[in-house]
C-alpha cells in the first residue's frame, strides 16, 4: 500500500531542491568570474600569451571549489530552509556574495602581485597593508566597478530567478558530485608538474581555494610545531646528520665556529681592515641578470662587474619578500614565526656582523633606504645591531627627487640614483675608521614608475634587440616594459655609483657586496625556487681577479664567510662559538650543493627547503639541475619524508630559539 510522505519529509525535500536550485546560480557566477578574469583581467594586465588556455583549465578548479563550498553548507542550508524559505535564500545570497567578492578581490591581488595571496596576509599590520595597497594604486574607484557589478548581479539573479528546475537525474548527479568532492581534497589546487612554469599554474588556480588551503596549512603547521616553543627535548638533535659541532642542547643553533676562510685566497691582503658596503637590490633576480639569464640580462653594467668580481650564479635568498634580507645577510639569523625582525622588541639576543665589527674593530656603520625604514621593522632591527646612523626618506632634502607618484599621489620614496647620491653626500671625507654600510634600493618595486620613463622604456626595446631575443621572448618582455625599465634604471644607477665612489679616498680598500633580496614576482616566475634565485657579487679593488662559482650558496653564508675572512687575514677576533645558520660561501666552480637551506616565501608561508640536489617546494619534491631549474620527482615518498623530517626539525629549532631567547647564551652577548 502506497503511503504519502509526511509533511516534514516533504518540507525537507522542497528545501533540498531549493538549495540545489540556488547552487546552480553560484556555479554559474564562479564561471562568470573566470570568464571575466580570462577576457578582461588577463588582457588588461598583460598576462603572457596563451594564458587563456590555463584559465580554461582553471574552470575545473572553480567547479571543485563550488562543490566543496556546497558540501560544507548543504546540511545547514537545508535545515534553515525547512523552517524558512526566505531565511534560506538570504543566507545563501550572503554566502554566494562572500565567495564571489572574495574571489574577485584575490584575482585583483594576483593581477598586481603575480602570485596568489596566501597566509602571508595574517603577518602584516593594517598600516603595512595599507602602505602596500596605496603603492600599487589599487584604491581607485575604477577598480571597484567589477565588485559592484557582480554584487548587483548576484542580488538580481537570486531575486528575479525564483527557481531553476532540475529533474531527478540532474539532482542525483549534482548531489553525488557534492558528496564525492570530500575525497578530492588533494585536487583543490593544480599540481606543479602539470604546468610549464609556476605562473601558468597560478593562472589556473582558483584564488580562493589557494587562500583557504594556505591559511589551513599555516594553522595546522603552527599547531603541530607549537610545542617546540617551550621544550628543547622536542628537538631531538642528531648531530650525525648535521655539519656543525653543536655544544649546548639548550641553545640548539650554538656550534663551534670553524667557518673556513674561503675568500682570503682571492684577495690582496693589506694592513688595514677593509670597509664593507652592502648594496641590497630590491627584486634583483637571476632570471634577468647575469650570463645565461633565461629572460636575457638587463643589467649590462653589473654583468661587466661580475667579470672582475667573485660571482655566485646559484645564490639563494632566504625569503620571497624583503622582510628577512637584513637578518639573513647581516646575522645569518633564523626566521622566527613570521620573520626575525617581525618579533620587534621581542627579538632574541643575537650577534651580527655589524655588532661584532663595531665591538672588535671600531667599525662605523650606517643603513640607507629611500622609503620608510620602520617598514618590516628594518629600522628597529638595525638599531638592535648598534648601527650608528639610519637614513630613510624623511632625511632626504629638497635637492633629491622622489620617484614619480601613481594616480593616487603615493610614492614609495626615492629611487636608486638618489639613494646612491645621498650615500656619497653623507659619506665622511676625513674619517679613517673602517666602515660597514648597508643600502637597500627601491625602484624595482610596484608601481614601477621612473623619472625619464619614456627614455627607459625605449632602452628596454634597444636592449631586446641587442640580446637577439626571438619573437616570443620579445613579446613577453614588451608586456613587462615598466618592470624591465626599472632593472635598466638600477643598472645605470650602479654604474654611476661605482664610477663616483672610485674617485673617493678609501675606495681602494673597500669590499662591495651586491645581491638581490628576492626575485621580482611581477614578472611571471618560472618555478618555486626561481623566486629565491638571485645573483651574489663581491667586488673590490683588493681582488686579484674575477671568478665565477656555480656551487649553491645562500644569504645565510655571507656573514660567516666575511667574518672568517677578517679574522684570518686582519686578526679581527670573533667568539669561538656561533649560532650562524649559514656555513660559509662555497667556492666550488662546478655545480654542487653540499648543505641544506630553508626558505620562507612570505611571512606566514614557510614551506621551501633545499637539501643537496633535492628541493621541497610546498607539497612537491623536485630534483635541482645545475641552472637551478627543477623537475618534479614522482613516487618517491621515502625521499620526500626524509626532506620533510629535516625541514620540520629545522622549523622546530627555529621556533624554540626565537621564542625562548635561546640563540646565544649570556656569555656570548658581551661580544
Amino acid at each position: 500500500m502506497f503511503m504519502a510522505p509526511s509533511l516534514s519529509t516533504r518540507k525537507l525535500r522542497v528545501s533540498y531542491r531549493r538549495f540545489l536550485s540556488m547552487s546552480v546560480l553560484l556555479a554559474a557566477f564562479l564561471l562568470l568570474v573566470r570568464i571575466y578574469d580570462m577576457a578582461i583581467v588577463s588582457n588588461l594586465s598583460g598576462y603572457p600569451s596563451g594564458s587563456w588556455l590555463n584559465q580554461f583549465y582553471g574552470m575545473g578548479y572553480d567547479l571543485l571549489l563550488f562543490l566543496r563550498v556546497s558540501l560544507i553548507i548543504i546540511l545547514p542550508l537545508i535545515a534553515i530552509g525547512y523552517y524558512s524559505r526566505v531565511l534560506q535564500k538570504i543566507v545563501y545570497i550572503l554566502i554566494a556574495t562572500i565567495v564571489i567578492i572574495s574571489e574577485l578581490a584575490l584575482i585583483q591581488y594576483f593581477r598586481v602581485a603575480r602570485v596568489p595571496l596566501g597566509a602571508d596576509v595574517f603577518a602584516y599590520s593594517k598600516s603595512e597593508m595599507l602602505h602596500t595597497v596605496n603603492a600599487s594604486g589599487q584604491m581607485q574607484l575604477s577598480n571597484l566597478f567589477p565588485f559592484v557589478l557582480f554584487f548587483l548581479a548576484i542580488i538580481l539573479a537570486y531575486t528575479l530567478i525564483r527557481t531553476i528546475t532540475l529533474n531527478h537525474a540532474k539532482r542525483k548527479v549534482l548531489t553525488t558530485s557534492i558528496i564525492l568532492s570530500v575525497f578530492l581534497g588533494s585536487f583543490v589546487n593544480p599540481f606543479p608538474e602539470d604546468y610549464d612554469n609556476q605562473f601558468q599554474m597560478f593562472v589556473a588556480t582558483n584564488k580562493l581555494s589557494f587562500f583557504v588551503h594556505s591559511a589551513k596549512t599555516y594553522i595546522v603547521n603552527k599547531a603541530s610545531l607549537k610545542n617546540s616553543m617551550d621544550s628543547p627535548m622536542a628537538l631531538n638533535v642528531d648531530q650525525s646528520d648535521y655539519p656543525f659541532k653543536y655544544v649546548n642542547a639548550d641553545y640548539p643553533l650554538l656550534h663551534i665556529e670553524n667557518t673556513p676562510d674561503a675568500l682570503g685566497p682571492y684577495f690582496n691582503i693589506g694592513t688595514k681592515p677593509p670597509s664593507i658596503v652592502f648594496i641590497l637590490v630590491e627584486s634583483l633576480g637571476r632570471a634577468y641578470s647575469g650570463q645565461n639569464a633565461y629572460l636575457g640580462s638587463f643589467t649590462p653594467f653589473l654583468d661587466s662587474l661580475m667579470q672582475k668580481s667573485l660571482y655566485w650564479e646559484n645564490n639563494l635568498s632566504t625569503s620571497g619578500r624583503t622582510f628577512q634580507v637584513l637578518p639573513s645577510i647581516l646575522g645569518s639569523l633564523p626566521f622566527g614565526e613570521k620573520g626575525f625582525a617581525e618579533m620587534g622588541d621581542q627579538m632574541p639576543d643575537h650577534l651580527s656582523m655589524i655588532s661584532l665589527l663595531k665591538k672588535k674593530a671600531g667599525y662605523r656603520s650606517s643603513f640607507l633606504y629611500g622609503g620608510e625604514a620602520p617598514f618590516d621593522n628594518m629600522e628597529l632591527f638595525m638599531k638592535r645591531q648598534g648601527i650608528d646612523r639610519v637614513t630613510d626618506q624623511k632625511d632626504f632634502g629638497t635637492q633629491y627627487t622622489r620617484l614619480p607618484a601613481k594616480g593616487n599621489g603615493f610614492s614609495w620614496g626615492y629611487g636608486d640614483k638618489e639613494i646612491f647620491r645621498k650615500y656619497l653626500d653623507d659619506l665622511p671625507k676625513n674619517d679613517s675608521a673602517p666602515r660597514i654600510d648597508v643600502m637597500l634600493t627601491l625602484a624595482m618595486h610596484d608601481p614601477f614608475l621612473l623619472p625619464q620613463q619614456d627614455q627607459y622604456n625605449q632602452r628596454v626595446i634597444e636592449r631586446i634587440n641587442q640580446l637577439g631575443l626571438n619573437d616570443k621572448q620579445k613579446t613577453f618582455t614588451k608586456t613587462y616594459l615598466a618592470q624591465f625599465a626599472t632593472i635598466l634604471y638600477f643598472d645605470d644607477a650602479l654604474r654611476s655609483f661605482i664610477n663616483d665612489i672610485s674617485k673617493r679616498p678609501g675606495f681602494e680598500n673597500t669590499i662591495f657586496v651586491i645581491t638581490g633580496d628576492h626575485r621580482m614576482p611581477e614578472i611571471p616566475i618560472s618555478s618555486q625556487i626561481d623566486r629565491f634565485h638571485v645573483p651574489l657579487v663581491i667586488y673590490s679593488p683588493l681582488l686579484k681577479g674575477g671568478k665565477k662559482f656555480s656551487s649553491v650558496v645562500s644569504h645565510f653564508d655571507i656573514t660567516p664567510s666575511l667574518l672568517s675572512f677578517l679574522q684570518h687575514n686582519y686578526g679581527i677576533k670573533q667568539p669561538s662559538v656561533s649560532a650562524w645558520i649559514g656555513h660559509g660561501l662555497d667556492t666550488e666552480t662546478s655545480f654542487r650543493n653540499i648543505y641544506s637551506y630553508p626558505m620562507m616565501r612570505n611571512k606566514n608561508e614557510f614551506m621551501d627547503y633545499i637539501d643537496g640536489e633535492n628541493f621541497l617546494g610546498g607539497e612537491t619534491i623536485y630534483r635541482v639541475s645545475e641552472t637551478l631549474d627543477i623537475e618534479p620527482l614522482t613516487d618517491n615518498s621515502i625521499l620526500k619524508d626524509d626532506l620533510q623530517n629535516k625541514f620540520d626539525h629545522f622549523r622546530r629549532i627555529n621556533l624554540y630559539v626565537t621564542h625562548n631567547n635561546r640563540i646565544i647564551p649570556d656569555s656570548i652577548k658581551i661580544h
